[in-house]
């Protein structure tokens, strides 16, 4: 197939990293791999070294009559058999851009609020042929709109495929490294991290903290860690997440806003213990392979933590767990020929 990706989205997030994984899936498997990006973005350089042809392009404003007619070009010329939109700007431009070409455009969608019950939005449901989610609780919550076509929501999981991560290998050590990789923004709970690595330091444990990522909330957040006194390792944006991954020996992730989030999934390939806050899919992910708290609950926590700074045992047993889960049901290789019977319509 002829397969085209259109994300003008600024900032990286979740889908990103899903377009990336699974598109480089399909191009090993002999599709062809277009991207319709925004320019002057880190996801310029992955998609073309991901193998895909990478068409750069600003969007301007809302249903911009000049973005459309050059995406049209971009359809009817690479004979795209189907295309993959994001965000209302992916939609508002981009699906419309499917229709006038014939193209079948299918919306993967991330989080609930992705839909309003609104004019609009019930317009551009019109355009799509169908939804992609990455979890059976979010079909379930945007199921609930009274004019969703509950007939074209596809489950299919965030992947990844198991050859990037290699296994942490866990042992005794006076000082362990707690990390986090995530955009940098108030609804991914770096503060409560924060307040938990404080409780940590003053009950005398021995840890680094370490934070992967950018946005808006990085001055805020590096303000707040200084006025608590945590000496927290802000490391930007990686591009060689796996690297990463293997200089922590604890993955904490407490997020208020999430739905399937691939940075929680990447350190369980890791086969690194994992803490998370119970949001959106989170639970549905992880099963019991991981320590799941609720919102906010900066005090268990901080106790978690301790649990797994103390013991290399527990790190292990959690560790591998999580890897055996990932392994079992977030395999990309399989779960790649899904979203190819998706696109070829044969899946709804």
């Amino acid at each position: 197939m002829n397969i085209c990706f259109i994300n003008f989205n600024k900032r990286w997030g979740g889908v990103k990293t899903w377009t990336i994984d699974y598109g480089t899936q399909l191009v090993r498997r002999g599709h062809k791999v277009t991207a319709i990006v925004r320019p002057d973005t880190p996801f310029v350089q992955k998609c073309i070294d991901a193998g895909f042809e990478t068409i750069t392009m600003r969007p301007g404003m809302k249903y911009n009559p000049v973005t459309i007619a050059k995406i049209y070009s971009v359809l009817k010329s690479r004979n795209i058999d189907a295309a993959v939109v994001n965000i209302s700007k992916d939609v508002n431009i981009g699906a419309v851009a499917c229709r006038l070409a014939g193209v079948p455009v299918y919306h993967r969608v991330g989080l609930p609020q992705d839909y309003k019950n609104t004019a609009e939005e019930r317009f551009l449901h019109g355009l799509i042929k169908g939804i992609i989610v990455p979890s059976q609780g979010l079909k379930d919550d945007i199921s609930k709109l009274p004019w969703m076509r509950k007939g074209i929501i596809s489950v299919l999981y965030n992947s990844k495929d198991r050859e990037k991560f290699a296994e942490k290998q866990h042992g005794e050590q006076e000082t362990v490294t707690i990390g986090v990789t995530s955009q940098l923004s108030v609804t991914k709970g770096h503060i409560y991290l924060i307040d938990a690595a404080k409780m940590l330091r003053d009950a005398g444990m021995k840890f680094r903290l370490k934070i992967a990522g950018t946005g808006g909330g990085e001055a805020d957040i590096k303000k707040y860690a200084e006025e608590k006194g945590v000496d927290a390792e802000f490391c930007g944006f990686q591009t060689d997440v796996p690297a990463f991954l293997q200089t922590l020996d604890i993955f904490a992730l407490p997020s208020l806003e999430e739905n399937f989030p691939n940075t929680l999934l990447e350190a369980m390939f890791t086969g690194l213990p994992c803490v998370a806050f119970n949001a959106g899919a989170v639970r549905e992910m992880t099963g019991d392979s991981c320590i799941i708290l609720e919102k906010k609950d900066t005090q268990r926590l901080y106790a978690a933590l301790k649990t797994f700074i103390l013991s290399a045992e527990q790190r292990r047993i959690y560790g591998q767990a999580a890897r055996r889960r990932c392994l079992d049901m977030f395999d990309i290789e399989k779960n790649t020929s899904k979203l190819e019977k998706i696109l070829s319509g044969e899946v709804i």
